[in-house]
Parts: C-alpha cells; sequence; structure tokens
C-alpha cells in the first residue's frame, strides 16, 4: 500500500501532542512492507529554530517527509498565534500545493489530518482513492471552548463547515475515542465508518517509575527542591487549554504554600504563565532530561478544562507509572476507571486530592502500576497505528 498523509505543518521528530498523533498513527505501516509519504504544508517553530531546512525527511526505510516550505503557507498561519484555527490552510493549497497534487496521484489510499486541508484533499484526489480523514479533536468544540477576540461567530460557522465536509465527504474517518465517533454522528452525517484509534504513548515509552535515580536527584537538585518534599508534574505546550491548565495549578500551589509540595510545570506552557508563587517552577521546553522530570516528580496534574480529543499527556504519565490527579474533562475519552487507575476531582478538590495522595506513597505506586497496565494494555502507538492499517485494509484493500 502506498499511504499518502497529509499535515498541516512538519511533524518529524514529533514534539506537541498532535504530531505524535500524526506519528504514531502510520508508525507501523512500514514494519508490513507499506510505503508512507507525508505533505507537510509549511514548517514549525521548533524546525525554523533548529535551521533544519531539509524539504525531505526519511523517517524509517519506506517512511518519508516531504516539507513544502512555502512563505504564503507560514503567513496564513499567523491568526493561529491569536487561538484562532488554521481556516486558511485550504486557500492556500490552492495557490502553493507545490508536490502534494502528485503525491494524491499516487496514494492508494489518503490520510489527512484534521478539517482544515482535508477539503482540498477531497476535490483533488481521484473518486477512486480512498480519502480518510484522521481528526485529532471535534473542532467544533475545541474552538468552543476558545474566545476568539473577533469574529468569534464567523469562525465558528466556518469550523463548522469544513468539519462537516471533511465528515460527510470522508471514505472513512479515524478519531481519538468512541465518545468523538458519536459527536461525529449525532452532529454530521457521515458517509463512510468511524475508526476509532485512540491517543496512545510509545511501547519503549513504558517503564517503572525511578524517583531514586540519580538523574532525579539532578533534577530536584538542579530546580532547589527537597529530597522530602513532594512534586507535583504538569506539563504541556503553550496552548490556550494547556495556558488555562497551568493557571489552575498555579492557584492550586497557592492554595498549598503552607505544604511541603513543589510544582514543577515542563513545556513552553510555562512561559505563558508569571507572577507565580515560590513552590512553583516553570521549566520550559526541555528535550535533554525530558524523561528525568517523570522520575523526579511524585504526583501528576492534568487540570484541563478544555480543547478536544482525549488528552495525550494523561498517557504519559500513565507509561511512566506516575500517579495522576485529574479533572473528569481530563480523564474524558479514556477508559481509565476513578481510584484505580487515576484521581478524579473537580478544580476546587484538587489541593485536597494531592494532600490525600502525597502522604500515601503505598497508593501513589500502586495507582501507579495500574495506570501503565492499563496503557500497555489499551493505549500505545504501535497498537492504534496496527488497528488503523488492519481497519484500512479490510475496507479498502487489496492493496
Amino acid at each position: 500500500m502506498h499511504l499518502t498523509q497529509v499535515a498541516p505543518y512538519v511533524t518529524y521528530p514529533p514534539r506537541m501532542g498532535g504530531d505524535h498523533r500524526t506519528h504514531g498513527l502510520v508508525k507501523e505501516f512500514p514494519t508490513e512492507g507499506d510505503t508512507v509519504v507525508r505533505y507537510c504544508q509549511g514548517g514549525s517553530p521548533a524546525m525554523y529554530k533548529s535551521i533544519d531546512l531539509r524539504r525531505r525527511v526519511e523517517i524509517a526505510d519506506g517512511y518519508d517527509e516531504v516539507r513544502h516550505l512555502h512563505p504564503l503557507h507560514e503567513v496564513a498561519k499567523a491568526p493561529m498565534l491569536l487561538g484562532y484555527p488554521n481556516l486558511l490552510a485550504h486557500h492556500t493549497l490552492r495557490v502553493a500545493s507545490n508536490s502534494l497534487g502528485d503525491l494524491l496521484d499516487k496514494a492508494d489510499v489518503v490520510l489527512s489530518r484534521e478539517p482544515w486541508q482535508t477539503p482540498y484533499v477531497l476535490n483533488h484526489t481521484d473518486d477512486d482513492t480512498p480519502v480518510v480523514f484522521s481528526s485529532h479533536n471535534v473542532e467544533t468544540e475545541r474552538f468552543g471552548d476558545i474566545e476568539q477576540p473577533f469574529f468569534e461567530g464567523a469562525v465558528a460557522r466556518r469550523v463548522d463547515a469544513l468539519e462537516r465536509r471533511s465528515v460527510e465527504g470522508a471514505d472513512a474517518i479515524v478519531c481519538t475515542s468512541k465518545r468523538d465517533a458519536d459527536v461525529y454522528r449525532e452532529r454530521y452525517d457521515p458517509r463512510g465508518p468511524v475508526i476509532v484509534a485512540p491517543n496512545g504513548t510509545y511501547e519503549d515509552s513504558l517503564r517503572d517509575h525511578r524517583p531514586d535515580s540519580a538523574r532525579a536527584t539532578h533534577v530536584r537538585t538542579r530546580y532547589g527542591i527537597d529530597t522530602d518534599t513532594t512534586v507535583c508534574l504538569f506539563m504541556g505546550s503553550n496552548y490556550k487549554p494547556n495556558v488555562e491548565a497551568a493557571e489552575a495549578v498555579v492557584e492550586v500551589a497557592r492554595l498549598m504554600r503552607d505544604d511541603a509540595v513543589h510544582f514543577l510545570v515542563m513545556g513552553s506552557v510555562g512561559d505563558a504563565i508569571d507572577n507565580t508563587p515560590a513552590n512553583v517552577t516553570t521549566t520550559g521546553y526541555v528535550e535533554e532530561g525530558f524523561e528525568a522530570h517523570f522520575d523526579a516528580a511524585d504526583i501528576a496534574l492534568n487540570p484541563m478544562l478544555s480543547g478536544g480529543g482525549t488528552n495525550i499527556k494523561l498517557i504519559d504519565f500513565f507509561a511512566r507509572s506516575l500517579p495522576v490527579v485529574s479533572t473528569p474533562f481530563g480523564a474524558r475519552g479514556l477508559d481509565a476507571t476513578p481510584d484505580e487507575h487515576l484521581v478524579v476531582a473537580e478544580l476546587d478538590g484538587f489541593s485536597g486530592a494531592v494532600r490525600t495522595l502525597a502522604a500515601d506513597p503505598d497508593r501513589q505506586r500502586e495507582i501507579g502500576r495500574r495506570a501503565r497496565e492499563l496503557a500497555a494494555a489499551r493505549y500505545t502507538w504501535e497498537a492504534a497505528s496496527r488497528h488503523l492499517r488492519e481497519r484500512i485494509v479490510d475496507l479498502f484493500g487489496p492493496f
């Protein structure tokens, strides 16, 4: 099978949750002898920061990323800096699509990420070539939760129109959870099957928690955190729902200033918060020593209140055997049982939940172990990729 994947920007190496899903869903295809070529409409901040201007990157044998680095694509993404969706992507493809047409012509199957490019893909793919719409979120929900400074009503209508066209025009849909699948069926009229391929973690990320390791001690020393202090970890990119959650972490920290608890906010989301109390440390984007931060933590926090899809960070915490305190919203879409795989609390109960869990190391270890076992059984990218490939072959093969 020759699979053409269409993505809104450079994906590899994956740094954010959406990038991990884009890569994770196809990573097993080449092991079955398939060819995967991903077309990326423009670069990413991390790519430009690293001055990596390669136009084609070989990820694995039979798996390549083609990067169309065109100024028009970068300008069109500028409104995203203000929290707007990527509404102009399909318009700029009409003017600058480079090799995309050839890739669509060569494809046995096209996998198009999110509704921003999918209408263009549907209009320019041969009728005999199946197009699979790869949903990362129900975008009408995601952007319904985020206030826009201008044209809010027009933006909402446009998001709905693009998502409707993608859901109803695709030959199949792949989404993150049964909940999202049900929302699509209720809201739109999908003409093809809806495949659930949940968000996940990589199999080689599944491991025991190592709080006594030298690298965990190094992280605590680096940030001036005592060895007998409970460390709570939140992580995320600089994305509005994550910023909202990070601000909630800061408020919890203010309530716990007299407790022996320190809060680590890892990732670029920390760049968006300020006036933090002394018991909060923001790390910024972390690459070197990333895994060590999980080991330095005792408890993970997932106080999400908005956004779409399911939270990849929650599964990443599970994979490292970290016990998690999450809001109900943050845990939605996952088959995780409260008090067995995680602790679920509303924001006004977070400080109490953290205190209770911090005082019970045995419970921390037990919840962390069960969470890792759940991730291993249900939520890995490798399993999701194999499942998606199997469904595509069943629906549209043989190739």
